[in-house]
């Protein structure tokens, strides 16, 4: 009796192997014929999930997304500490590199696209939520004050945390781990955390 085909299955299997040509090759050298090599199918098979380059792109950007928001979701979930929680989504991890690296190539791509435009919005709209939601339980502890706007704070993080992974996009050797985390660590202490800020770590 033949194996039921999990199709959803199937579309993490691209998904996947999609990222990893992307990583290798970069996104206007991947085609829907690589990516069915890679996995021993048939182009037909692979278009039958995905029925241009675009919408493979769409949805690996998707599960990508979704992986790191799953990550910080369970990290506020566990009462993480507030800047462990956000240390989780620096590219201080081969995984987390990987990911930051498939979002930088889908920001490249032309957003005259409203499916490209619209998987902007979104991942820009779910992340300022779940930063939102981090705010307001360090306010809740006294860590950052009630004054502050957690919406507006929760957009700061953003820039401080997208800041952090372009310059380690630029110069992966320059920024190791502890340096991403003491930077933002003084970003949060200068602007929204009651503890005074330490020294900026201006150097490599």
């Amino acid at each position: 009796m033949p194996r039921k085909v999990d199709h959803n299955e199937r579309r993490a299997a691209i998904a996947n192997v999609v990222e990893k040509l992307v990583f290798e090759r970069g996104i206007e050298a991947l085609t829907i014929r690589d990516v069915a090599k890679e996995l021993g199918y048939s182009t037909t098979i692979v278009s039958h999930y995905f029925s241009s380059k675009l919408e493979m792109l769409l949805f690996t950007h998707q599960t990508s997304r979704s992986r790191a928001e799953k990550t910080l979701r369970e990290a506020i979930d566990e009462e993480t500490d507030l800047l462990e929680c956000l240390e989780v989504l620096l590219p201080i991890s081969k995984e987390r590199w990987r990911d930051w690296h498939t979002w930088f190539a889908f920001w490249g791509m032309a957003p005259e696209d409203p499916s490209v435009s619209d998987e902007w919005r979104t991942g820009t709209s779910e992340a300022n939520m779940l930063f939102a939601r981090l705010v307001q339980r360090a306010q809740a502890k006294g860590q950052i004050s009630m004054d502050v706007d957690a919406r507006a704070a929760a957009t700061e993080i953003q820039i401080y945390i997208n800041g952090i992974a372009s310059l380690v996009a630029q110069d992966r050797k320059s920024w190791p781990a502890d340096r991403q985390k003491d930077l933002l660590r003084h970003l949060l202490s200068a602007r929204l955390l009651a503890a005074a800020p330490p020294a900026c770590p201006v150097s490599g």
